[in-house]
């Protein structure tokens, strides 16, 4: 699996990974394109089998990392791309010398937060009815290891 930058030609795909996944906040080609003017931040994509099977992008704010979305292919489900790309956002984030990282997450994404926990995320507050007003967001944290 290759995780590098996102190019502008990504997008399209990366459009059509978000409308795989209905209640997914999607933000098209436009939103891939307003995030290359925002110096914070950074969108990778995943490429396995040749083909773009996932991204994420997230804003360095430092001292923190700010994960904003991520998604990945159907077919591509189950293969350890999700879990490679929040390992290279925690990679930018250590080299960022940035001591946290911080998501939010819809409380019935049950998939999604169990992968948040396993790599060692804890939910440290909640927002009511976030989502749509009825959803409730979790937000979760990491704390990074000091640099010594």
């Amino acid at each position: 699996m290759l995780i590098r930058r996102a190019k502008k030609e990504d997008y399209a795909a990366f459009a059509g990974i978000e409308s795989q996944h209905p209640g997914f906040p999607a933000w098209g080609i436009a939103g891939f394109e307003g995030e290359e003017r925002n110096r914070n931040s950074v969108t990778l994509a995943a490429e396995l089998d040749g083909a773009v099977a996932g991204f994420i992008n997230f804003w360095v704010l430092r001292p923190q990392v700010q994960f904003n979305t991520l998604a990945v292919e159907k077919r591509f489900l189950r293969r350890g791309v999700a879990k490679a790309l929040m390992g290279k956002m925690a990679e930018y984030a250590a080299k960022s010398l940035c001591r946290e990282i911080d998501l939010e997450v819809n409380e019935r994404n049950a998939a999604a937060i169990a992968l948040y926990a396993a790599l060692g995320f804890e939910q440290v507050g909640r927002r009511p009815k976030f989502y749509d007003n009825a959803d409730a967001a979790l937000l979760m944290r990491k704390v990074l290891p000091a640099k010594e």
